[in-house]
């Protein structure tokens, strides 16, 4: 919900900044008239935002915070459970991996070596060192590239058709983790992303059909066409995907507070930022044009209370949204984070319907309808109907599932018996629970099934 409703308020303040006018203000042709278009500045402030999460973590793990959050989450490490299973798969209890003295805690079918036991005692987050932290200097760029690229698209595109083409980045986080991740998806995944995207069409093609580009269309360029607006954001996806499926690879491996991930990446993206756009406003200077013209940018925004005081808002809220998006990461995977990503959608068009932005469309809610079906089918949410021979797709044999998964099989051919089938939510717990007990720096190997029943 957190990174929901901040994401939410990202856009829609971006959006509103980019309709302040900074220059000729005052003329009666709004065509003669200039907003605040700077993107790699509102880029700049993006990762400074980010950069507020390492103030917060240094806080956190202080003296000063009363609430002592490193003892409670040793504590509540060192007191994770392990669900037991009957021979039906059905929970029975749960023990303290730290309440036995022997040297193996057996209960049941389920044994837990003493260094899982020691694992999770120790359990508190690894001390990063200058090596790993630059390890998010790669995300970071490809931040850049990819908030850059959205920014400046969104200058020729209604905002409408800029929100719907973000929703393609489930595809892509979708088809990265599989290449890169080495994930699997299953028959009913592949279906729910095909089903998003045509969601997507749908709504974008409705905001086409009717050239409502709201109250920005006056800053846009005209001698732009829309298609290279629409080309941008579409390449963008491909860099936030990017992006995601490396933040959870970092954190296969690597024991980090999402505070200090989105901090690491704020000082390096920042950082990377303002160097490069000092060098092309230098080498270049005019010939860099407006979007690259330091001066410029920083006179437009220090001039007008309404983007400075709009740019600070933005800042806090970015914070607020990298440490939710970071914890889903951590915590599910790349593909439920940019799955919520893209729903921000259906927030940000109601609130522009509100205000006055946008025109309502019917065309557009049987889009949404679609969007929505697919990323909670894509998630597990929900599923096809039976006729369609995809409610109980089965993932194949020995591969690990998207989290969350469809079904775990007894590992014994692509198709199992329903008696065969562990139940989701036991089986996510187990996932969970497992990637916990073993050592900072290794990555947990795939759970072991079920046998068949006889």
């Amino acid at each position: 919900m957190g990174m929901l409703v901040c994401g939410c308020s990202n856009s829609l303040w971006s959006k509103w900044q980019d309709m302040q006018c900074v220059s000729n203000c005052d003329a009666l042709d709004p065509s003669k008239r200039r907003n605040f278009e700077q993107p790699v500045w509102q880029t700049a402030t993006m990762f400074l935002g980010e950069t507020f999460c390492l103030i917060a973590f240094s806080f956190l793990n202080s003296r000063l915070n009363p609430f002592k959050m490193v003892a409670k989450r040793r504590r509540a490490a060192a007191f994770a459970a392990k669900p037991n299973y009957d021979d039906s798969g059905v929970s029975l209890q749960h023990e303290p991996l730290l309440g036995n003295d022997d040297d193996d805690v057996e209960h049941g079918d389920a044994h837990l070596k003493p260094d899982g036991v020691a694992a999770a005692a120790g359990a508190a987050p690894e001390r990063i060192d200058w090596r790993k932290a630059l390890l998010f200097w790669t995300p970071a760029v490809c931040d850049i590239l990819g908030t850059t690229c959205m920014n400046i698209g969104l200058f020729f595109v209604p905002v409408s058709i800029y929100q719907m083409l973000r929703g393609a980045l489930v595809l892509w986080v979708g088809v990265f983790s599989v290449v890169f991740l080495k994930r699997d998806l299953t028959r009913a995944q592949w279906v729910a992303l095909v089903v998003c995207m045509f969601g997507v069409g749908v709504v974008g093609s409705s905001s086409l059909i009717g050239n409502d580009k709201g109250p920005e269309a006056a800053s846009e360029d005209a001698g732009v066409s829309p298609l290279v607006g629409v080309a941008l954001v579409l390449v963008a996806q491909i860099f936030t995907a990017s992006q995601f499926v490396i933040e959870e690879r970092i954190m296969e491996h690597h024991t980090v507070e999402p505070l200090l991930a989105a901090g690491y990446e704020g000082v390096f993206g920042l950082l990377t930022t303002m160097v490069g756009l000092f060098a092309i406003s230098y080498f270049y200077g005019a010939r860099a044009g407006p979007y690259f013209d330091v001066k410029q940018g920083w006179h437009e925004i220090i001039d007008h209370p309404k983007v400075w005081s709009s740019s600070i808002v933005i800042a806090f809220s970015i914070a607020c949204f990298n440490l939710c998006g970071l914890a889903v990461t951590r915590s599910v995977s790349a593909t439920a984070r940019s799955t919520i990503d893209s729903c921000r959608v259906i927030g940000i068009w109601a609130v522009s319907l509100f205000l006055g932005w946008e025109s309502f469309k019917v065309l557009q809610v049987v889009g949404f309808a679609f969007l929505c079906y697919g990323t909670f089918t894509y998630n597990g949410i929900t599923s096809f109907p039976h006729w369609t021979g995809l409610h109980r797709d089965a993932l194949p044999a020995g591969s690990p599932p998207v989290s969350p998964p469809f079904r775990a099989l007894s590992g014994h051919g692509a198709h199992a018996d329903d008696d065969d089938v562990e139940p989701i939510d036991h089986y996510y717990d187990q996932q969970q629970q497992q990637q916990r007990q073993y050592r900072v720096g290794e990555q947990a190997p795939l759970l072991p099934k079920r046998a068949a029943a006889e």
